[in-house]
């Protein structure tokens, strides 16, 4: 895989740690306030007469709908929690300075806490939920070891905001895909700027993983071919098979789905926080597979794996086997899918890819440049 070397790593972090009034041009968090939709509050597209109730009267629509699509559901995941309460746990030490990335709640701002920090500063980009958080944290008695701070934390210096680099780094900027809020440059330019070196990461890094899907009942939602005699394939022309689209978004959990694997688990990336940073994937990567069972692969199904220690001994995962008695990491992560057809068959719709076991085929992974967004192309091996 590809690798940026550490002069252009040194590069592009040097243009992050410059003053900027916005130094982030990727991922933004839904709401944060210099969010392009922050003018447009909820309820902006409704009738007059529909009621609003004052307390979402003067929040932004990309706030309000972030909160209520994942947060809810990604606080009510106990594993989740219990993840983060654990390598806190073994890692804070006395007189520790933890920076947290994304308080939203302030939960794991208030573990880290409770862990035995000196003292937390933990960032959140969106007024409203840094006016949550600081209430929520009151009441739970801990407003003088936590300090929320209301900015992107690319505008978060040492000196201003906080008093010194922090021992310890903790976030969950984490998303359906694994670098999917843009985690590798938020976290790579905190630990440039706001840590001290070898601070603690949590979590310290992760993989991506992939699995070839077969599914008659996934076809029946993406693809038709005929009614009651009447043919209907010609509709297939405009099939997507170029994006990821959530299981959510289809509406179903990828566990109560009829499948087959044709193939289990396949890495596409590993990243480490404690060392990786933008670029550090590269553009795209060919990776060598083999086909496990015969078969028509439907899509892609893509899941991860987190660490919270260099061990990998405390782990969280999107997989669809670990999360089937986990309903809420189904709602707010869940896995991703993305259709599959034979490239190689230039037609006016879709060819369906046929696969045998044992077959030897070419998986390529684009990823876009902030690392993302990922694609998948899946070509037979050269013979």
């Amino acid at each position: 895989m590809e690798k940026i070397n550490d002069q252009e790593l040194n590069e592009e972090m040097e243009q992050l740690s410059r003053p900027s009034s916005c130094q982030h041009a990727g991922w933004m968090p839904p709401g944060a306030d210099d969010y392009d939709d922050e003018e447009r509050v909820f309820g902006y597209d409704l009738d007059e007469h529909f009621l609003i109730p004052s307390r979402l009267s003067d929040k932004c629509t990309a706030l309000v709908e972030a909160v209520n699509d994942f947060h809810f559901a990604m606080l009510n995941d106990t594993q989740r929690n219990n993840f983060y309460r654990k390598a806190l746990e073994r890692t804070v030490k006395p007189g520790d300075v933890v920076l947290e990335i994304g308080t939203g709640s302030g939960l794991l701002a208030m573990l880290a806490a409770t862990a035995g920090a000196e003292h937390v500063y933990t960032i959140e980009a969106n007024r409203h939920l840094a006016a949550l958080a600081r209430k929520i944290i009151q009441a739970n008695g801990l407003q003088e070891k936590i300090t929320v701070i209301n900015k992107m934390s690319t505008n978060v210096h040492v000196g201003g905001d906080i008093p010194r680099h922090a021992d310890i780094l903790v976030s969950e900027i984490l998303g359906t895909l694994l670098l999917g809020e843009s985690a590798l440059q938020f976290v790579a330019d905190a630990r440039h700027r706001l840590l001290k070196p070898n601070a603690a990461i949590i979590p310290c890094g992760g993989r991506q993983f992939i699995s070839l899907v077969s599914s008659s009942e996934l076809r029946q939602i993406t693809s038709v071919q005929q009614w009651e005699g009447f043919d209907l394939h010609e509709f297939n022309a405009l099939q997507d098979t170029v994006s990821l689209v959530f299981s959510k978004q289809y509406g179903f959990r990828f566990s109560s789905l009829a499948h087959e694997l044709l193939l289990r688990k396949q890495t596409v990336c590993e990243v480490d926080f404690t060392r990786d940073g933008p670029g550090a994937l590269g553009k795209h990567v060919i990776i060598p597979i083999v086909a496990e069972k015969d078969g028509v692969v439907d899509a892609i199904l893509t899941f991860w794996e987190a660490y919270g220690d260099n061990e990998h001994s405390l782990v969280m995962s999107t997989e669809p086997e670990a999360t089937r008695d986990n309903f809420a990491r189904d709602m707010q992560w869940g896995q991703a899918l993305q259709l599959i057809e034979d490239a190689s068959v230039d037609a006016t719709e879709p060819v369906p890819l046929h696969v045998h076991a044992g077959e030897q085929l070419n998986l390529v992974v684009r990823f876009s440049e902030d690392s993302a967004v990922m694609q998948f192309e899946l070509k037979r091996a050269a013979s």
